[in-house]
This record gives structure tokens, C-alpha cells and sequence, in this order.
């Protein structure tokens, strides 16, 4: 069995000089420690390009004091503010490893009792968690992966505020005018969306015929409205339970909802456009768009967060990655029954992942007979659940997937069960 730690240990070179770096805002705090743990400066520097080279200066000035023959860096990776640091030491070519932040934490906690906490002990923890092989392997993207990250990114926070707005909208409708959502199941359609910009209240509507409403609401828009339901809103708008009080000023943030749900709606689109010009870019996009089911936005997900496929050795790191990889409890010679995910790898790589197989199970008949199979074999073979079911689709998908781009072949139903063997 391979040993991890040891494996680790081996990628840190005998003699360099350690540097522990805790990145903030303005300043970073650096310790250089030998690998006798021994710390030979402290310093701070700026987060920019001439602070950046200023520390390397320091390294390497501490690194001939201490008679070292290079310098290794260990950055925290705590939030977003590593990632300038990072991509400067990899332009360089200086080695660096990032260290977790909650292994940080236990290692700097456990070390002192006193719980002695600040920016100069962080990067010195951070120093000795490099020395004795407690380390992240990471990866940078590069290149196509990079901007279908940043792009993927974009795609989910602008995803999210629609739904933001989404919801928003329906609260107000809730108390202005509560029949709106009865006539229009989805608010988001195209005549929905025209009236809430014109007229949401209801005492307007019925202050008015029903050519009169139609007529209004069709001045000046070149697109198709549903005559019937806006006869249906008319009809109910005459016994309608709105809130009068405060009306107008309700219904002019309404209009204002609306506006930005259509940007909002157009920024999709666009982004959209990017994801699918990106993934028929990277080199894994054809092949996993091969496999039935999976549709551009589910392949640029997985790309994104996965980055190359090259970077892994086998499928087994895909899911640790993703943390839906079981994890068993063990104790005193007692097992718990069952394994949940540990969920600790990259919670919008699970997410996708999740989406995907959604998709998979519903259009893929290779997915849906080996579903059936799990779910229905005999109860001392141990038939798994629905939940169950989605956590192993999603690990055969990361399989199926590492398999067909490493071997750059195209999905095939009968040769899969061979290939993933």
C-alpha cells in the first residue's frame, strides 16, 4: 500500500529552507524555518508584485545565512487572498505547497495550550506542516481550464441571483396581487414578466375593459402575449385580496425587479455562450459531451472544477476531490452500518456532479438499468436508496469520465463496464 506521507515527504527537497506564508489584504507575514525546524527571520511584505519580490529576496538571503541550497514555500490557503502569491511563485518556478486551513488550526491548537494566536505563528505552524509532509498537493489552472473556471464561477453566483430576484418577486406579488401566480405558473415568462412591468396592480386592472387591458399591456411590445391568461388576470383582478396600502410604491419595485431580471437573464445567455466556445476548447469536453445525458453546462461544470485531466493518476483522487467518497466509523471493533459521503473535497464539484447524474438517470438507459439494479437486488446484497444510488452514480460518472479522456475515447454502452474494470 502506498504510504501518502512519505510520498509527500519526498516532493519536499533535503535542504531547502521553508518559508510559511499567511496571506491577508495588504500585508503577508513570512517565517523561514530550516528543516530542522529551526526558524532563522520573520518578515512582512506587501501583496503586490514588488512586495512578492521583496520576500523572495529574503528567502534567499536567509537561505544563504542558514547554508540551505533552495527555498520551498508553504502558503495558507485561506479564502481567495493566496491566489496572487501563488501564481507569482508558479511564474517563477519556485516550488510551493499550500497547507489547509482547518490542519492549521488542529496542528496550532494541539502544539500550544495557551491557544496562542497571530499572524508570525500561523506562517511558522504553516512552516512545520510543510516539514512533516501535511500538505495539499494543488494544481493551478492554466490557461483554457483557468477561464472556464472563472467563467463557470460567473455562471453560478449570476444563477444565484436570479433566483434571489425570483423570490423576491414573488414575496411582493404575495401581497400586492397573490392571483398573479395562479393565472401564471411561472412569473418568469414573457407576458408574465410584460405585465408586472406595466400594471401589477390590481385595482388598475380592473379599472379597466378587457380590450382596454389587453390593448394597454400590448402598446409598443413586438413580441406574442397569451390573450387567454391575461383575460384570466382581468377576471381575477376584479376580486383580487391585494394590499392597497402602499400600492404604487410596491408596484414601481416591482418594475424595478423585472428590469433586472431580464439583465440578469441576458447575462446568462452570455455567459452561457462562453461555457460552450470553452469546453469545445478543452481537450476532455468532447469526450465527456460523448456520454448520453450530459449536456454543455454539466460538462463545463466538471472541467471547471476538476481542471485537466492529466493532473490525476487514477478516478479514486476525481472523487475524493469531489467528497463523495464513503467513509466508514470504526471503533473498539464496532462498524456503523452505513458509509456516508465525507464531503470534504470541493462542494461545487459535488453539486455538478449531483446535477449531472439528475440528468443521467432520466435520459441515459445505461444509467437507468444499472440504477434498477442497485435499487432492487436482494436485501442481504444491500439495495441501495435513492440518495445512495445519486452518491455511486456520481462516482461512476467521475469513473466513466477519467476513463474515456485518459484513454481519449468516445462513449460506447457495451465497451464502458470494460473499460472502467
Amino acid at each position: 500500500m502506498e504510504n501518502n506521507a512519505a510520498r509527500k515527504l519526498k516532493q519536499v527537497p533535503v535542504g531547502y529552507l521553508r518559508v510559511g506564508v499567511d496571506p491577508h489584504k495588504k500585508k503577508h507575514v513570512a517565517v523561514t524555518m530550516t528543516e530542522d525546524f529551526l526558524v532563522q527571520g520573520k518578515f512582512k511584505f506587501t501583496n503586490s508584485r514588488d512586495g512578492f519580490e521583496e520576500a523572495l529576496k529574503r528567502a534567499r538571503a536567509d537561505m544563504e545565512k542558514a547554508g540551505c541550497q533552495g527555498v520551498i514555500f508553504a502558503v495558507e490557503a485561506a479564502s481567495h487572498l493566496w491566489r496572487n502569491f501563488a501564481y507569482f511563485l508558479d511564474e517563477e518556478g519556485i516550488p510551493f505547497r499550500l497547507i489547509n486551513p482547518f490542519s492549521l488550526k488542529r496542528r496550532r491548537e494541539g502544539k500550544d495550550l495557551n491557544r496562542r494566536k497571530n499572524d508570525f505563528r500561523d506562517a511558522e505552524v504553516a512552516a512545520q506542516l510543510l516539514c512533516t509532509g501535511e500538505f495539499t498537493e494543488t494544481t493551478l489552472p492554466q490557461g483554457v481550464y483557468a477561464e472556464l473556471r472563472a467563467t463557470y464561477n460567473a455562471y453560478r453566483r449570476v444563477v444565484k441571483e436570479r433566483t434571489r430576484l425570483i423570490n423576491l418577486l414573488k414575496g411582493l406579488l404575495d401581497g400586492l396581487f397573490p392571483e398573479f401566480a395562479q393565472v401564471f405558473k411561472d412569473i418568469c415568462g414573457q407576458t408574465a414578466l410584460r405585465v408586472l412591468s406595466m400594471c401589477p396592480i390590481p385595482g388598475l386592472i380592473r379599472g379597466m375593459t378587457e380590450e382596454e387591458f389587453l390593448k394597454f399591456v400590448r402598446e409598443g411590445y413586438r413580441g406574442r402575449l397569451m390573450r387567454g391568461k391575461l383575460l384570466a388576470l382581468h377576471y381575477v383582478a376584479r376580486r383580487s385580496a391585494g394590499v392597497k396600502a402602499g400600492a404604487w410604491s410596491v408596484s414601481s419595485e416591482v418594475s424595478l425587479l423585472v428590469e433586472k431580471l431580464c439583465l440578469v437573464d441576458r447575462h446568462i445567455q452570455q455567459i452561457e455562450q462562453a461555457l460552450v466556445r470553452l469546453v469545445d476548447e478543452a481537450e476532455e469536453g468532447k469526450y465527456l459531451l460523448s456520454i448520453f445525458g450530459l449536456g454543455y453546462i454539466s460538462v463545463a461544470g466538471l472541467v471547471a472544477e476538476l481542471g485537466s485531466f492529466r493532473s490525476y493518476h487514477n478516478a479514486r483522487q476525481m472523487i475524493k476531490m469531489a467528497g463523495s467518497n464513503p467513509t466508514e466509523s470504526e471503533s473498539a471493533g464496532k462498524r456503523q452500518s452505513k458509509t456516508p459521503m465525507s464531503k470534504k473535497g470541493r462542494p461545487g464539484l459535488r453539486h455538478c456532479g449531483w446535477t449531472a447524474v439528475l440528468s443521467l438517470l432520466r435520459h441515459n438507459p445505461d444509467f437507468r438499468t444499472w440504477a434498477k439494479r442497485l435499487r432492487e437486488r436482494p436485501a442481504h446484497a444491500n439495495p441501495l436508496t435513492g440518495k445512495e444510488i445519486m452518491g455511486a452514480a456520481v462516482n461512476k460518472l467521475l469513473r466513466i469520465g477519467f476513463v474515456l479522456a485518459k484513454q481519449q475515447t468516445f462513449y460506447q454502452s457495451p465497451r464502458v463496464p470494460q473499460l472502467v474494470s
